[in-house]
């Protein structure tokens, strides 16, 4: 296993409209093929999703900062996610990697609203 194919799963699931799990069965398939320990390819494909996730969750903090996003942000959904995230908080954003669709927007969400991170760790 090399580094540069943690980096470029983690790229694949930042940039796809592919589904995370397929990326995930593909990249544990080739890993499978190399006789690659599967402890190494469990905590490395975990990492990696870690990473990109953060990166999700990095966009929406940069997003914040756009004055049009700004206005934007005074819709009701929006309160209603800052509501959510608050009387939940860490717990809904661990149990939303496991429901699709709700998986990166969630992130994207999480950092617009500024989540603290610490929270989420």
């Amino acid at each position: 296993m090399k580094i540069y194919e943690l980096i470029r799963l983690a790229v694949e699931i930042m940039f796809t409209p592919i589904s995370d799990g397929v990326l995930m069965l593909t990249q544990v398939g080739i890993w499978a093929s190399k006789d690659i320990n599967p402890y190494v390819v469990w905590v490395s494909s975990w990492i990696t999703l870690f990473i990109a996730f953060l990166w999700f969750f990095l966009v929406g903090r940069f997003f914040r900062q756009v004055p049009l996003i700004e206005k934007w942000m005074a819709k009701k959904w929006l309160q209603k996610a800052e509501k959510l995230l608050d009387h939940f908080g860490a717990g809904a954003i661990m149990l939303a990697f496991f429901a699709p669709g709700v998986r990166h927007p969630i992130h994207y969400i999480a950092g617009i609203l500024k989540f603290p991170i610490k929270k989420t760790c």
